[in-house]
């Protein structure tokens, strides 16, 4: 196995301002990775941003708001460890990926090709089902908004039909930008209602009005923390983005600048799934409202939380900024999924060689592999739909199983594949290290408690 980083440029990538990617940090390019870029934060936020949309979705809007609407505060810790947790991981994928100016997909293989492999397969089978769980939720908050008669199917259907045409005709360029004014609108909104809620919660670590700990909750919690802040492959996407930005700007970031999009994004989606919690513990679970078992009625009580403190002129304000953000969600993970998928296929046509960079928003494999995407992930649907809290237990506990392994392949990438001089600090190492111990217990935990 060949770990070493080779010197040739990165094909399809701006070759002579992103060759010092390539490079083990010897010559003029080698302080490149450690300078702040003069352009300034808000030109290089991207990639962390996309992060975010893709993570406030189904997690935030959904798992976050259920935990605080049935435990009250019981949950919030493990809201805490999960993101504390599985921080290295991710991080290590934009990492990689701003050192070397490979994608992760090639990393993996560098390790061998079982780990591409089996990324593939968790690719195919969750993100599948990922796509479809986002799809519907969207599905669900526009028909509730707008008061729609049409079907869930029909509304869940167009709203996958708008996103791959929109990935398909768009470019990255324009995927950023939409997402950087949804994301700013949601959490302003969110920020403001959850200042007003905090009167109505009631301060305690485990509120005598939540279940009692048995194997149901225990699996909740399990479904909870898999998909928080989001599942561990998609670290894979962010690598993809890291590259990718680096094209769209035609020149390459510093690791700092890179490393702190990354934070800006990876902790701001912290700080609103602890915002999605308290808001569901203080007007979901103090009024004793049981979460609705299907998307639009859930969706329906998700807006009406920004109504009950911000009042029910800020409904169609925050309906609509919830919309927005729920299909840059679709947009980032299908095109996450999409690209990875690409990815991965090429990769395993060019081994270990260097493969060209992963077809574009305009590439023939990608239109053809988000179109294939979405009808799996409406397929799924069929299936699934009936009950929409057993669906997202099941997307998101998959995601709780897998963590250790990719948070492991994440580690063992960085270890093997990234030159001495541009490895994470000790401490993030150290981190990363417990964090699989960790994982791995809760997921040998959960699954002696759903067999055993």
């Amino acid at each position: 196995m060949d770990t070493g980083v080779p010197s040739t440029p990165h094909i399809g990538l701006c070759s002579v301002s992103l060759r010092c990617y390539r490079r083990r940090g010897t010559g003029e390019n080698s302080n490149l990775t450690n300078k702040t870029d003069k352009a300034g934060l808000l030109a290089l936020v991207g990639p962390g941003l996309l992060f975010a949309g893709t993570a406030v979705g189904t997690s935030h809007l959904v798992q976050s708001t259920r935990a605080g609407a049935v435990f009250g505060l019981g949950l919030l810790l493990v809201v805490l460890v999960a993101n504390i947790v599985k921080y290295p991981a991710f991080r290590f994928g934009a990492h990689y990926a701003c050192v070397t100016g490979r994608n992760l997909v090639e990393g993996y293989r560098r390790l061998g090709l079982g780990a591409v492999l089996f990324f593939a397969a968790v690719l195919v089978l969750a993100d599948g089902f990922a796509v479809a769980a986002i799809s519907l939720v969207t599905g669900g908050i526009i028909k509730t908004v707008f008061d729609l008669n049409a079907g869930l199917f029909t509304i869940v259907g167009a709203v996958m039909a708008a996103t791959g045409l929109f990935l398909v005709v768009g470019r990255y360029h324009w995927l950023e930008r939409l997402n950087k004014i949804f994301m700013a609108i949601l959490s302003l909104s969110t920020i403001a209602a959850t200042i007003l809620v905090l009167p109505r919660i009631e301060w305690s670590f485990y509120p005598e009005t939540a279940p009692m700990l048995d194997i149901t909750v225990l699996l909740f919690v399990a479904a909870l923390a898999g998909w928080m802040p989001t599942p561990i492959e998609s670290s894979v996407f962010s690598s993809l983005w890291t590259v990718e930005k680096a094209k769209d700007m035609g020149r390459k970031p510093s690791l700092a600048d890179v490393t702190a999009d990354f934070n800006l994004g990876y902790w701001g989606t912290a700080f609103l799934a602890v915002c999605f919690l308290l808001l569901g513990a203080g007007i979901m679970h103090a009024g004793s409202v049981e979460p609705a078992d299907s998307a639009p009625g859930f969706a329906l009580q998700v807006m009406a939380l920004y109504g009950e403190t911000l009042g029910s002129w800020s409904v169609p304000v925050v309906g609509v900024a919830a919309i927005s953000v729920m299909f840059t969600t679709c947009l980032a993970v299908y095109d996450g999924a999409a690209r990875a998928l690409v990815a991965v296929g090429q990769t395993l046509r060019h081994g270990t060689e260097e493969a060209p960079a992963a077809a574009g928003p305009s590439g023939r494999a990608y239109s053809v592999t988000v179109g294939l995407l979405l009808l799996v992930a409406f397929l799924l649907l069929l299936g699934f739909v009936s009950s929409f809290k057993a669906f997202i237990d099941f997307v998101t506990s998959l995601a709780f199983v897998t963590a250790p392994i990719f948070a492991w392949l994440n580690h063992l990438v960085i270890v093997r594949d990234v030159p001495a001089a541009h490895l994470p600090p000790s401490g993030i190492m150290v981190w990363s290290r417990v964090g699989i111990v960790l994982l791995a217990a809760f997921a040998i935990g959960y699954l002696w408690l759903l067999f055993g």
